[in-house]
């Protein structure tokens, strides 16, 4: 699995995590960094075209933003 990291506001982290929570065994979703809002987001093998419609649709409605994170 690759890690992807994303800058969400965090008023949103309940509905990402919420709206992920419903496509199951498509994600895992984490936070990194609370005070800056940074969540990691990965798929499993083969489940990531399928999350890459997803986080299009959530960049759109939420802000949410891919950013460069350092490897945990």
């Amino acid at each position: 699995m690759k890690a992807r990291f994303f800058r969400v506001d965090r008023s949103q982290h309940v509905y990402l995590t919420f709206i992920t929570e419903s496509y199951e065994g498509l994600c895992t979703v984490s936070t990194v960094d609370n005070a800056e809002g940074i969540v990691r987001i990965m798929a499993p093998p083969g489940r990531e075209e399928e999350l890459e419609g997803l986080l299009i649709a959530l960049e759109k409605e939420i802000g949410m933003e891919e950013v460069a994170w350092p490897a945990c």
